[in-house]
């Protein structure tokens, strides 16, 4: 008997099939410690990892020598904003702007920063839930060291346009920081040419094993400086203490070589069907769709249902459909997301928003299924709640 059609790829997509083997197979055969290059299963294990760092350069065009391994994209944060701080910190460059709608951990790291000194600009969005260049530059000083805004929003999909933000932050002198990790699976990055000096990577946004990631680091002008947020070890030339997690890590390189191959393909398909989806919903019940329908990854889709609490509605859907409420790293409080308060302020449309991430393994037939159980459920919710 089949079980729920998974539609929560934005909280983590299921691990490719081809990488689970090769996950099986390092973590069965090369278990050396990659640091341990004195003997010959050491230095196998150091090829391994050396191996994914060339497959992850060649998928957003760096050099390998700017990919530092860590256990995912929040470790990555970590390291890009808090280590980058203290050589801001040196040339009294300690005014930072992020956007009021980053993932918790890039929230948490510039709260960090305000406690050392630093002031933050939070830029604002609209409700179409991107930021405004024009704030961006009106926030810009001769004080700002640094600049970090997400590619693409994990509760909504929106598109953030960072290759624009990133210019002006360079021009202005700082660095620009982005979080990838929700975008990686569907836009191409290209570095070489890029404004962008730090991009956080995970691999479980992109069928890749979890507790598992990168930070891209510059070394090209201007070269970024780091201090490492763990310590205790020379991994990763000093910036990441700790064993490297070579299964994970080869993992990783294979999940990002099989983007390369399946983006184009990904991207046609997955839209459409969320395209399709969107439609039929929009037909059998009434809804609001939540952020910019342009600007937007093609496999998201955040709803509000007129007068259905989204807890209620999972509730009622648990054996059939698996979705969010909010952001997956957020379950434990059920609370407004920020990012839909961000966009419309604490208001019903914000408070009762969730999110369908649609993936690989999304059909055509699935699409039917899908509005036939959000049609009937909230038939039923409504029916109840007007008595």
């Amino acid at each position: 008997m089949a079980g729920p059609i998974y539609l929560d790829h934005n909280a983590s997509t299921p691990i490719d099939p081809d990488v689970l083997e090769t996950v099986l197979r390092v973590s069965r055969d090369t278990y050396a410690n990659p640091s341990s290059i004195e003997h010959s299963q050491g230095a196998v294990a150091a090829k391994v990892v050396e191996q994914a760092r060339s497959q992850i350069a060649d998928f957003v065009k760096c050099k390998e020598s700017e990919i530092i391994f860590t256990g995912g994209s929040t470790e990555a944060n970590n390291l890009a904003i808090l280590g980058a701080y203290p050589e801001l910190e040196k040339t009294r460059r300690t005014h930072c702007i992020t956007s009021a709608v980053e993932h918790p951990s890039v929230l948490a790291c510039f709260e960090s920063l305000e406690e050392k000194g630093a002031r933050v600009t939070r830029l604002g969005v609209g409700e179409g839930g991107q930021i405004s260049l024009d704030e961006l530059s009106d926030a810009l000083c001769d004080q700002t060291g640094l600049v970090s805004i997400m590619a693409a929003n994990n509760e909504t999909g929106v598109l953030q346009p960072i290759a624009e933000a990133a210019r002006m932050s360079e021009a202005a002198g700082a660095l620009f920081h982005t979080d990838f990790s929700q975008a990686t699976a569907f836009v191409p990055l290209d570095l070489r040419n890029s404004s962008i000096h730090m991009a956080s990577f995970s691999g479980h946004k992109a069928y890749g094993p979890k507790g598992v990631g990168a930070l891209y680091r510059s070394i090209r002008k201007p070269r970024v400086k780091l201090h490492p947020v763990l310590l205790g070890g020379g991994q990763e030339k000093g910036l990441r203490a700790g064993t490297l997690n070579t299964p994970g890590i080869a993992g990783l390189g294979h999940a990002f070589a099989l983007i390369t191959e399946n983006m184009k393909g990904d991207v046609k398909r997955i839209g459409a069907l969320r395209d399709q989806l969107q439609a039929k919903l929009q037909q059998s019940i009434s809804l609001q769709i939540n952020g910019s329908n342009e600007a937007r990854l093609p496999n998201s889709l955040s709803l509000t249902i007129d007068g259905v609490v989204p807890q209620a509605l999972m509730q009622k859907l648990k054996d059939d459909l698996c979705f969010s409420a909010s952001s997956a790293c957020a379950t434990e409080h059920v609370k407004t997301s920020h990012v839909l308060l961000a966009m419309f302020g604490e208001t019903l449309r914000a408070r009762n928003a969730f999110r369908l991430g649609l993936g690989r393994q999304t059909k055509v037939e699935d699409i039917p299924k899908i509005v036939d159980h959000f049609e009937s459920a909230t038939t039923e919710l409504l029916r109840l709640r007007n008595g």
